[in-house]
């Protein structure tokens, strides 16, 4: 199982998880439709991860596995599934809609610098996204709760894991 993990900067209740796309693929409306309930938008290329929370820091991990992972612990709960086709590389990455590519997790933790490592797909494939939130129940309250009393918490009030399971081979092959 192949896994990245990174520190990304959730701004306007929302992060994504971005294809690298080539020049080929400039025009490629990837703006997601906001007008919905759902916590997950799937645009070409991207993944878009809707947060309960205006503005933090979420730890996130993406993973590359065979089969449905395991339920670790009852505070992870499933958001859904979605089907994904990478566009071009099938290189995965996440991003702050303001603030770039997230840092990497050990970096985080000990002040590092660089970016997160990207999780490579197969571009030939079709996955099955399986992502998974830890924290965003009551996280809404839990900052409100906080700025009352006037503090600011800017961190650990949500996790995320998308796990990307493949689901057989793309119609076609790439669509490139």
């Amino acid at each position: 199982m192949d896994k990245v993990s990174g520190v990304v900067s959730i701004e306007y209740s929302h992060f994504y998880i971005s294809e690298h796309l080539g020049s080929e693929w400039a025009g490629v409306d990837q703006l997601p439709d906001f007008c919905t309930d759902e916590p997950v938008i799937i645009t070409p290329g991207q993944l878009t991860v809707v947060s309960c929370v205006q503005s933090h820091d979420a730890w996130v991990t993406l993973m590359l596995a065979e089969t449905e992972p395991v339920q670790q612990a009852q505070d992870w709960q499933l958001l859904g599934i979605w089907p994904y086709r990478p566009l071009d590389s099938g290189q995965m990455s996440l991003w702050g809609p303001t603030t770039g590519p997230a840092v990497p997790a050990a970096g985080w933790l000990t002040g590092g610098q660089g970016h997160a490592p990207a999780l490579q797909l197969n571009p030939a494939s079709i996955y099955a996204v399986h992502v998974y939130a830890k924290g965003r129940q009551d996280s809404w309250a839990r900052q409100d709760a906080a700025m009352r009393r006037k503090e600011w918490v800017h961190e650990g009030l949500e996790s995320y894991v998308a796990a990307f399971i493949p689901a057989g081979p793309a119609p076609g092959g790439t669509q490139r």
